[in-house]
């Protein structure tokens, strides 16, 4: 449906043309209307202080700081526990790694005590059966010696061949 706009027009101007009277009204109920902002405003920042300086607001705060810094130390005391129980058990394993080390190295050097104390010994067990057999040279050497002397004497106090 279309309008004239003749009409909207006519309508529009008597929107437009108001009394100075309504003018007032309008610009009083403006003024009003801001007077009951600014004072409600004024009564909120007046609540606002009551609060905010208040015993109980401080209370609240302190305690929320409270409650925040036993959060926060808590969290710390929980990082440090970690890594002391970290720290502890890296020490635990270098500890064990040197305890083993510690103990191959002492079973090296029993094995190589071991083998010098056998080879010691078969050196000593040579030495001795060299020396049983040099003492046995020796006397087939004094026996041959004696044998010698004795033949020598009897061929020198027996004439010879006879």
């Amino acid at each position: 449906m279309a309008r004239s706009r003749s009409r909207d027009r006519a309508r529009d101007g008597r929107r437009r043309k108001s009394s100075p009277l309504q003018k007032g009204k309008r610009k009083r109920e403006r003024e009003n209307k801001e007077a009951k902002a600014k004072r409600f405003e004024q009564e909120v920042q007046r609540r606002l202080q009551e609060r905010i300086h208040g015993r109980d607001f401080e209370a609240l705060i302190q305690e929320k700081i409270r409650g925040e810094l036993d959060r926060h130390f808590s969290l710390v005391k929980i990082e440090i526990d970690m890594q002391k129980k970290k720290l502890i058990e890296e020490f635990r394993h270098e500890r064990d790694q040197e305890e083993r080390s510690k103990q191959e190295l002492e079973a090296i050097i029993r094995t190589n005590q071991q083998r010098t104390q056998e080879q010691q010994q078969r050196v000593a067990a040579a030495m001795g059966s060299q020396a049983d057999a040099l003492i046995h040279e020796r006397g087939l050497i004094q026996k041959t010696k004696e044998q010698r002397r004795k033949v020598q004497k009897e061929f020198e106090s027996g004439g010879g061949l006879a």
